[in-house]
Protein backbone atom coordinates (compact mmCIF):
# COMPACT_ATOMS: atom_id res chain seq x y z
CA UNK A 1 0.00 0.00 0.00
CA UNK A 2 1.92 2.86 -1.20
CA UNK A 3 5.45 3.17 0.36
CA UNK A 4 4.52 0.23 2.88
CA UNK A 5 4.21 -3.49 3.18
CA UNK A 6 1.15 -4.52 5.65
CA UNK A 7 1.23 -7.93 6.87
CA UNK A 8 -0.56 -9.19 9.71
CA UNK A 9 -0.41 -11.76 12.74
CA UNK A 10 -0.56 -15.12 11.80
CA UNK A 11 0.45 -16.94 15.40
CA UNK A 12 0.25 -15.45 19.34
CA UNK A 13 3.13 -17.17 21.80
CA UNK A 14 2.37 -18.17 25.15
CA UNK A 15 4.02 -14.84 26.00
CA UNK A 16 1.62 -12.49 24.19
CA UNK A 17 4.53 -12.12 21.05
CA UNK A 18 2.70 -11.08 17.89
CA UNK A 19 4.37 -13.35 15.25
CA UNK A 20 4.06 -11.49 11.73
CA UNK A 21 4.17 -12.92 8.08
CA UNK A 22 6.03 -10.38 7.68
CA UNK A 23 10.15 -11.08 6.81
CA UNK A 24 13.03 -9.09 6.63
CA UNK A 25 13.24 -9.21 2.67
CA UNK A 26 10.01 -7.11 2.74
CA UNK A 27 10.75 -4.94 5.77
CA UNK A 28 14.45 -2.77 5.40
CA UNK A 29 15.82 -2.49 8.41
CA UNK A 30 15.00 1.58 8.06
CA UNK A 31 11.31 0.94 8.40
CA UNK A 32 9.25 1.98 10.76
CA UNK A 33 6.53 -0.49 12.24
CA UNK A 34 2.92 0.88 13.36
CA UNK A 35 0.08 -1.40 14.82
CA UNK A 36 -3.22 -0.31 15.26
CA UNK A 37 -1.66 3.59 13.71
CA UNK A 38 0.59 2.69 17.11
CA UNK A 39 4.13 3.74 15.92
CA UNK A 40 6.12 0.49 17.33
CA UNK A 41 9.73 1.98 15.65
CA UNK A 42 12.18 0.32 13.81
CA UNK A 43 13.71 -3.36 13.86
CA UNK A 44 15.75 -3.74 17.16
CA UNK A 45 18.17 -6.21 17.64
CA UNK A 46 17.14 -6.91 21.77
CA UNK A 47 14.40 -6.32 24.35
CA UNK A 48 17.31 -4.31 26.04
CA UNK A 49 17.33 -1.55 23.44
CA UNK A 50 13.71 -0.55 24.91
CA UNK A 51 12.68 0.10 28.41
CA UNK A 52 10.78 -2.07 30.47
CA UNK A 53 7.02 -2.02 29.79
CA UNK A 54 8.13 -0.77 25.69
CA UNK A 55 6.95 -1.85 22.52
CA UNK A 56 9.83 -3.99 20.42
CA UNK A 57 10.02 -5.40 16.49
CA UNK A 58 12.51 -7.57 16.23
CA UNK A 59 13.49 -10.68 14.05
CA UNK A 60 12.12 -13.96 15.57
CA UNK A 61 14.33 -17.04 15.55
CA UNK A 62 11.71 -18.35 13.14
CA UNK A 63 12.65 -15.64 10.21
CA UNK A 64 9.82 -13.61 10.58
CA UNK A 65 9.28 -10.06 12.36
CA UNK A 66 7.68 -10.80 16.07
CA UNK A 67 6.58 -7.57 17.67
CA UNK A 68 6.42 -7.62 21.80
CA UNK A 69 6.72 -5.40 24.52
CA UNK A 70 9.80 -5.62 27.05
CA UNK A 71 8.84 -7.84 30.42
CA UNK A 72 4.96 -8.12 29.07
CA UNK A 73 2.35 -9.26 26.55
CA UNK A 74 1.93 -7.01 23.08
CA UNK A 75 -1.09 -9.06 22.65
CA UNK A 76 -2.76 -7.95 26.02
CA UNK A 77 -1.21 -4.40 25.57
CA UNK A 78 -2.39 -3.69 22.42
CA UNK A 79 -5.36 -6.12 22.18
CA UNK A 80 -4.74 -7.85 19.09
CA UNK A 81 -4.45 -11.46 17.93
CA UNK A 82 -4.06 -13.46 14.76
CA UNK A 83 -5.25 -11.92 11.81
CA UNK A 84 -4.35 -7.91 13.20
CA UNK A 85 -2.78 -5.95 10.50
CA UNK A 86 0.90 -4.46 10.76
CA UNK A 87 2.32 -1.77 8.33
CA UNK A 88 5.68 -1.09 7.59
CA UNK A 89 6.26 2.60 6.72
CA UNK A 90 9.47 2.70 4.14
CA UNK A 91 9.54 6.34 3.33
Amino acid sequence: EGKSVVGQVVYVDRFGTLVTNLTPDLVPSYAVLEVEGLEVGPLRRTFGDVPTGGLVAYLGSGGQIEIAVRDGSAARRLGMGVGGRIRARLG
